[in-house]
């Protein structure tokens, strides 16, 4: 491939050298570094989308966190990679080579062997596109960036926000058996393309979302099933909106029978497609494993929850009763107050509000409550019983309840029209 493009070039092979297997020439426009490893050489369209169509869509680039806490990152690189700073390509770096990162200050040094870079940003990508980088053992599309805010290394993966989605979906939702789910991942693409894009547009200096739960999880090219990369494509560009614009949308693993208003969970006003709806007669999402759970605490792990949450400010307490003070319409808590009493410290009443709940009062296995459509009851000896529906804050679509539907034969569009009332599923033109 160096051949080739010196060839391009017409420039004589007499005119590069060797040094330590780095091959070093000029270009009057482009400064090109040849590292030799060890082996070889937004608008949106009123028109009516057709999965037949031939329209070129250019996807817009998302992204996505990959790390943020170190200072230095050594990557041992698994394929040949273009190296750029902020403002020009300056290296081809071959599979095997190491490259080293760190930070001064606000910019970033790149140290390939004996030579090093500085620059506010640095880029490797593959020139391939059917080749992947690695980065802390998983594969990625795209690009691997570069970044320092001062004090630490950032390093973000961006590429087109479709390659994306394909990392995501079987992470956020179960394939199933045959095509028995794939109107709910269908429903489901559509969602987290269009949460996706939301945050996309809110002008991040430097990465729109994060590779976990605080956003969604995406495991890179590994986590990729030709089922869910099938339906992504099939669901190109499709994004749910609302009087012309993109929606706000939220899910969770399911609403327990009854999803909540967004503005019970994250705010203090409403979003009309944002409303609870009641998920059957049955619940829908009762199909989910777990659906109804029980978490059980003694007197002593129920305190020191508190005090961890910075309740209490020790656990010289005795708790005297657990009332649920008040319920959403969904049936969900909205307030819980509890009763201490303490001959040290005084009696003492915490109240806890809404999804708030379930960062408090966790589960015994440290993570958060799966909901708060529960029960609470406390014996005599003072040990407490929490029994509960669901999984999750019950905003917006209820990923088992849209599996249920979809075994009943409900398609993608009703799904959402369930879930998201009043909402309507566009294209993004994406211009070439």
């Amino acid at each position: 491939m160096l051949i080739n493009f010196l060839n391009s070039f017409q420039i004589s092979r007499q005119r590069f050298f060797t040094y330590k297997y780095i091959l070093f020439f000029s270009i009057p426009f482009l400064l090109l570094i040849s590292f030799a490893g060890c082996s070889s050489s937004k608008k949106f369209s009123d028109e009516d989308y057709n999965y037949n169509s031939t329209a070129k869509f250019k996807s817009p680039d998302i992204k996505v966190l990959l790390d943020d806490k170190p200072k230095t990152k050594n990557i041992t690189l698994g394929s040949n990679v273009v190296l750029s700073s902020a403002d020009k390509r300056i290296a081809i770096v071959n599979e095997g080579n190491t490259l080293y990162a760190n930070i001064d200050g606000d910019k970033v040094i790149i140290t390939i062997g004996d030579n090093s870079f500085t620059s506010e940003s640095f880029k490797i990508e593959t020139k391939d596109r059917n080749t992947f980088l690695s980065y802390n053992g998983k594969s990625y599309r795209g690009a691997i960036k570069f970044f320092s805010d001062g004090s630490k290394l950032i390093i973000i993966n961006e590429l087109p926000l479709e390659d994306y989605l394909k990392g995501v979906l079987p992470l956020e939702m179960p394939i199933g058996k045959g095509d028995e789910n794939v109107e709910a991942l269908k429903a489901m693409a559509v969602t987290a393309r269009t949460y996706s894009f939301s945050k996309m547009n809110k002008n991040n200096k430097t990465f729109d979302v994060y590779l976990d739960v605080r956003d969604q999880v995406y495991g890179g090219v590994k986590a990729e099933k030709a089922l869910t990369n099938k339906i992504i494509d099939e669901t190109k560009g499709l994004i749910l909106t609302y009087d012309g614009k993109p929606a706000i949308v939220f899910y969770s693993a399911s609403g327990g029978g009854y999803t909540e208003n967004y503005k019970n969970v994250f705010g203090n006003f409403d979003i009309p497609y944002l409303r609870g709806v009641k998920d059957g007669d049955k619940p829908y999402g009762s199909i989910m494993p777990n659906f109804e759970w029980t978490e059980k605490y003694t007197e002593g792990k129920f305190l020191s929850m508190l005090l961890n949450a910075g309740k209490i400010k020790n656990v010289n307490y005795t708790i005297d009763d657990i009332e649920i003070e008040s319920r959403f319409a969904s049936g969900r808590v909205n307030e819980l107050k509890i009763s201490l009493e303490s001959d040290e410290n005084g009696d003492k009443e915490i109240i806890l509000k809404g999804n708030r709940i379930r960062s408090i009062i966790r589960r015994a296995n440290g993570g958060i409550l799966r909901s708060t459509m529960i029960e609470i009851e406390m014996d005599d000896d003072k040990n407490i019983e929490i029994t509960g529906k669901g999984n999750g804050h019950g905003v917006g679509l209820s990923q088992w309840g849209a599996i249920y539907l979809s075994h009943e034969g409900t398609d993608y569009k009703e799904i959402l029209s369930h879930y998201f009332p009043g909402t309507e599923i566009k294209p993004i033109s994406y211009d070439n």
